[in-house]
């Protein structure tokens, strides 16, 4: 075998974790490679966050006009174009593929194409162009959407989340399997473009990554929306007959033009040649200590196919954190400033522990909530339905925060920031909030944590 070039750092997958550790990795001064057997930007760009959240986007327009009142005339005569929505999802990612493609060669990163398979500590064969040598390897090989053995995925009638992300058209009717945040996201979406949905979830409700006060808000919500929800249900089998029939253990059977199964993912780990350098697996899951390190020397595993979170931002950090352990900086992943992002309408968000969790670790936590419907930003916007909530223990240290309501995903910035340089809920009630903004919500929360309600009683 003939190895064609030597790197410091070798990357295998570059999705928000291959990608962002080879750019830091270069502008650290490293030589770098990231080894990509299929689209630039991996399932985030190309079939997950970013598609998903144009296509959230656009159908935010349609939501805000949607029974709006304009000059004290309903607005209720509206048109979808969703040949359009789909068609601007693909210029989007087009454009942000492109973007890294970019950035890579203006780093000096190569970018390799082909699959990836480890014949050594520091060596990598790439299918189709020979073998490269590296001091370091990060594996970043991400995740796939994860099946259930008794329903047959086709992606024509039965689909996953990446293939409905290439349907021609609004299904009349559309049946999600799986509850969590992928599910509810697409429920929401298809709800919003006037699909006829209907959750089954195996659980007792939607979102348990969330607190059970956010889950049952949305589960109402949704209800409201005309959303049918089944929970502690479990699919038995998917019918083709006259119709498409999703049938549910104890006989009810639900008829759709389309079945979305949407029950997580799992680690995108077979086929690189793990164990035959001695790096251990547990459920897919590559094992990693808490620097990221495997059980091969200098070989880092980061993101989706590794413990914590599968979120992108979390990739980017462990990207990150993997790229300064290897020049020696020995810093150590700590996945509890994560902040957890959910694109519904209304979208919900989070950082550290949730009120039940909190509760159940704190028994003296206190809980802060200020409403939307108090905000003058969200009264004069229509969009007073939500929530900020504040959990803290008695000293004001922030244990956790959840906002649920218009903006959610961006708020949680602040209240991340807040929470991982150890500001106090007394020093974050006195920071000044531009007004009139949805921020004051996460301010007016903080009054409430610290018995000075200021627009509430």
């Amino acid at each position: 075998m003939t190895i064609a070039q030597n790197y410091d750092l070798a990357i295998i997958g570059s999705g928000p974790g291959g990608y962002v550790a080879g750019l830091y990795a270069s502008r650290c001064k490293l030589k770098v490679c990231v080894i990509e057997r299929d689209l630039t930007g991996g399932t985030c760009l190309n079939r997950g966050c970013i598609p998903t959240k144009s296509l959230i986007n656009s159908s935010s327009i349609i939501s805000t006009i949607k029974g709006s009142s304009v000059h004290g005339v309903i607005v209720d005569s509206y048109k979808t174009d969703f040949v359009k929505m789909m068609s601007r999802k693909e210029e989007v990612v087009l454009r942000l593929r492109t973007g890294i493609e970019t950035l890579f060669r203006a780093s000096h990163v190569d970018l390799l194409r082909g699959q990836a398979i480890l014949s050594g500590p520091d060596v990598i064969n790439i299918e189709g162009i020979g073998a490269v040598s590296a001091r370091n390897i990060i594996i970043a090989s991400g995740s796939r959407v994860a099946n259930l053995p008794n329903i047959k995925i086709d992606e024509i009638d039965v689909l996953s989340s990446d293939g409905i992300l290439n349907i021609k058209a609004v299904p009349k009717s559309i049946v999600v399997v799986g509850g969590g945040v992928i599910g509810c996201e697409f429920a929401s979406l298809f709800n919003i473009l006037g699909s006829k949905v209907t959750i089954i979830e195996l659980l007792d409700r939607l979102i348990p990554t969330q607190s059970r006060e956010a889950s049952k808000k949305l589960e109402i919500l949704f209800k409201k929306r005309g959303i049918e929800i089944y929970t502690l249900s479990k699919v038995e089998n998917i019918t083709r007959e006259k119709s498409l029939k999703v049938n549910i253990e104890g006989g009810k059977s639900i008829e759709a033009e389309k079945v979305l199964v949407s029950v997580g993912r799992m680690p995108n780990t077979d086929g690189l040649g793990l164990e035959g350098i001695g790096i251990k697996t547990e459920k897919n899951r590559v094992m990693v200590d808490d620097y990221l390190r495997t059980g091969a020397k200098n070989i880092y595993a980061i993101g989706d196919c590794v413990k914590g979170p599968m979120l992108a931002h979390k990739a980017s950090y462990d990207g990150i954190l993997a790229c300064d352990n290897i020049l020696g900086r020995n810093r150590i992943c700590d996945y509890s400033n994560i902040p957890n992002c959910i694109w519904t309408d209304p979208e919900i968000a989070s950082v550290g522990l949730a009120e039940e969790d909190a509760r159940a670790e704190y028994p003296d936590a206190r809980i802060a909530k200020f409403p939307y419907l108090a905000s003058g930003k969200a009264y004069l916007e229509g969009k007073t339905e939500g929530f900020a909530k504040i959990i803290g223990d008695p000293k004001g240290n922030i244990l956790g925060v959840e906002i649920f309501g218009k903006g959610a995903c961006d708020l949680i910035g602040e209240a991340t920031l807040a929470k991982t340089a150890g500001v106090t809920i007394e020093e974050w009630a006195q920071v000044t909030h531009g007004h009139p903004t949805l921020s004051e919500i996460l301010q007016e929360a903080a009054h409430v944590f610290c018995g000075t309600p200021i627009h509430g009683i």
